[in-house]
C-alpha cells in the first residue's frame, strides 16, 4: 500500500514537472517568435527609413562657392580675368580654324569661347563676351568677361563632386530639388549664378554641366531682338526661340492664305521660365522661320508654368463664325524625380477675329483646365463647342 502511494506521488510529481516544462517551453517559443518578429520589423523599418532619407535628404543650401570650377589646379569664378586665363594657357588648340571661337555677334559685342585643351575634344569651354574695338584697321577683342563655363569631361567635377556620367538620382541627392527644370536640364540658382545640369533623357545620366556667371549681363549687352523689316515682316532671331517642328504646320487661314503655323519654345539660355510662343510665317520659303507675319498673343499655359513641350495643335471653327480657331495643348513641368521630369497638360484656345488676327479668352481657358477638359484635342473641342462664344 505504501509502495502504491509512493508510486502515485512519484507519477504525480513527474506529470507536474512535465507540465511546467511544457509551459516553460511554450513561453520560450512564444518569446522566440516575438524575438524573431520584432527585430525583423525593426530592420525593415530602419531600411525603409534609410531608403526614404536617401531620397528625401535635403542638401545644404547653395552658396556662391558652389559655382566655382577647378581645372588644372586653377579656380574660376564670376570675376575670372580673361586676359589672365589666356596668359596661362593660350587660346587652345584649333582656335583659328574654329573661327576664333566665334559664337555670335551684333556689331558691338562678340560672343566666343575658349576651349581646352583644344576645340576638337574639349574638357572645358569658357564662354566669353568681348566689346569689339578698332585697332588701326583691325577689329579686336576689347574689354572681356566670363559669361559661362561648360564642363564636358568626367575628369572635372563641381564643387560638390558631381560629374559627367552621374545619374539624375545622384544629382538630386547632391543638390536637392532644382529652381527650374526642363525635360533635359535642371537649373540651380543663387544671386544671379546658375548651375545648369543637362542629362540624357534616355539614360538619365548627366552629359553636360553648364555654369552661368554673367549670362544676364551678356544678354543685355548683346540682346536677342526681333527686327521689323520694311515690308512689315518680323525678322525673327532664332537664338531666342527653338522651333517645335512636329507641331508646326502649313495651313490656310482666313485672311492669311497659305502660311505656316510655327510652334516654338523660348530658348533656355534666357533663364526665365521656358514658355511657348506661336507665329504665322511665310510658307514655301527655305528661311520661313525668319519671315514672321504674325505673332500670337501670350499662350494661357505660360502663366506661372515651365513648358516642357508643345504636345498637340488643331485648327477648327469652334464657335461657328466661319473663321478658323486654334486649339493648343502643351505639357508643363510639375517637378522632377530620379526617372526624369513630371508633367501635366495645359490647354489654350486662340479665336480668330473679324480682322483675321487672334485673341484669347483667359476665363474660358481657365475653365477648360480647371475642369480637366484639357487631356486631348477632342476634350477641348467638345467642351468649347458647347459654349456661346462671340469675338469681334
Amino acid at each position: 500500500m505504501k509502495r502504491l502511494k509512493l508510486y502515485y506521488l512519484i507519477s504525480l510529481l513527474f506529470v507536474t514537472i512535465l507540465a511546467l516544462t511544457a509551459c516553460k517551453d511554450s513561453d520560450h517559443m512564444d518569446r522566440l517568435k516575438e524575438a524573431s518578429y520584432v527585430p525583423q520589423s525593426n530592420t525593415q523599418s530602419k531600411e525603409s527609413d534609410q531608403n526614404n532619407s536617401a531620397v528625401s535628404l535635403k542638401p545644404k543650401p547653395l552658396q556662391e562657392d558652389d559655382f566655382t570650377i577647378s581645372y588644372r589646379s586653377e579656380q574660376f569664378t564670376k570675376s575670372t580675368n580673361i586676359k589672365d586665363l589666356i596668359a596661362m594657357w593660350g587660346y587652345g588648340e584649333g582656335f583659328e580654324s574654329s573661327n576664333n571661337g566665334f559664337i555670335s555677334g551684333n556689331g558691338e559685342f562678340r560672343r566666343w569661347n575658349l576651349s581646352y585643351p583644344g576645340y576638337g575634344k574639349p574638357e572645358i569651354r569658357f564662354v566669353v563676351l568681348s566689346k569689339i574695338e578698332l585697332e588701326g584697321e583691325d577689329l579686336v577683342d576689347g574689354e572681356s568677361y566670363l559669361v559661362a563655363a561648360s564642363i564636358e569631361s568626367p575628369k572635372i567635377t563641381t564643387r560638390r563632386g558631381l560629374k559627367i556620367g552621374d545619374t539624375l538620382e545622384e544629382t538630386l541627392q547632391i543638390y536637392g530639388q532644382p529652381d527650374s527644370v526642363t525635360n533635359g536640364r535642371l537649373t540651380y540658382s543663387k544671386n544671379g549664378l546658375h548651375l545648369c545640369i543637362h542629362w540624357d533623357t534616355s539614360t538619365r545620366k548627366i552629359d553636360n554641366i553648364f555654369i552661368e556667371y554673367n549670362m544676364e549681363k551678356s544678354i543685355k549687352e548683346q540682346p536677342y531682338v526681333n527686327l521689323l523689316e520694311e515690308d512689315g515682316q518680323i525678322a525673327l532671331n532664332m537664338e531666342q526661340y527653338s522651333i517645335q517642328e512636329k507641331q508646326s504646320f502649313d495651313t490656310s487661314l482666313a485672311g492669311w492664305k497659305n502660311v505656316r503655323f510655327v510652334s516654338t519654345l523660348k530658348n533656355e539660355e534666357n533663364h526665365s521660365f521656358i514658355q511657348a510662343q506661336f507665329f504665322l510665317t511665310e510658307n514655301g520659303k527655305e528661311d520661313y522661320e525668319n519671315k514672321v507675319l504674325y505673332q500670337f498673343p501670350e499662350f494661357y499655359g505660360n502663366t506661372g508654368r515651365m513648358i516642357d513641350k508643345v504636345k498637340a495643335v488643331a485648327f477648327k471653327d469652334l464657335n461657328q463664325d466661319g473663321r478658323t480657331d486654334i486649339v493648343i495643348i502643351a505639357d508643363y513641368i510639375t517637378g522632377v524625380n530620379k526617372n526624369g521630369v513630371e508633367t501635366r497638360p495645359v490647354a489654350g484656345v486662340y479665336f480668330q477675329k473679324k480682322d483675321n488676327k487672334y485673341t484669347t479668352l483667359p476665363e474660358l481657358d481657365k475653365e477648360i483646365n480647371q475642369t480637366e477638359h484639357n487631356r486631348t484635342l477632342n476634350n477641348v473641342i467638345q467642351y468649347v463647342s458647347k459654349q456661346r462664344i462671340n469675338v469681334n
